[in-house]
């Protein structure tokens, strides 16, 4: 397979435990000499917990933002690259909301900016549902968790109140799948 972008050379501008920041000097297929930056994260599960008519939905404060925002709990376990995704869900879940899932069911895969990382995130629906404690991270300081009406939690995706695309897309794809 022949690409369209040659990386003539690439280094590291910043990393951490989450990401790491590459600038790549790169040659278009044209013979233009270009800068690309990407960043790099492990990808990530989203879970859409459903309860009767109710998802459960978690709300925290989203600095980038500097507001609090809705979203289905989501994750990774950077410390733990070769965990499976089905694992990191079923913690997840646990984690951020205290809910155990009896039956979990793979919805899908999507990437999640394309543009700049091949980060993506696999989308579980997590359903038979029974509560216990959170055991938030110290990262997710004042994130709570609460059920949402599925047509509350619709509308406010067309009002704009849930604007994190993969919180939309992993309802929308499962709506579209006929799953929930």
């Amino acid at each position: 397979m022949t690409h369209e972008i040659e990386t003539l050379s690439s280094r590291v501008i910043y990393q951490n435990q989450w990401m790491t920041l590459k600038e790549d000097r790169i040659l278009r297929g044209d013979g233009n000499e270009g800068v690309y930056s990407t960043i790099e994260k492990p990808d990530f599960v989203v879970i859409l917990p459903v309860q009767d008519n109710d998802i459960y939905v978690v709300e925290q404060y989203r600095y980038p933002l500097k507001a609090r925002t809705i979203e289905l709990p989501q994750g990774s376990w950077e410390l733990s690259p070769d965990a499976n995704s089905e694992d990191i869900a079923a913690g997840e879940l646990r984690e951020e909301t205290g809910l155990v899932a009896g039956n979990m069911i793979y919805v899908g895969y999507q990437k999640l900016a394309q543009g700049y990382s091949a980060q993506g995130y696999h989308i579980y629906l997590a359903k038979d549902l029974t509560q216990q404690q959170q055991a938030l991270d110290a990262e997710e300081y004042g994130l709570t968790a609460r059920p949402l009406a599925k047509a509350d939690f619709h509308n406010l995706i067309l009002d704009g109140k849930i604007s994190d695309a993969t919180s939309v897309t992993a309802f929308l794809l499962a709506q579209a799948r006929g799953m929930i």
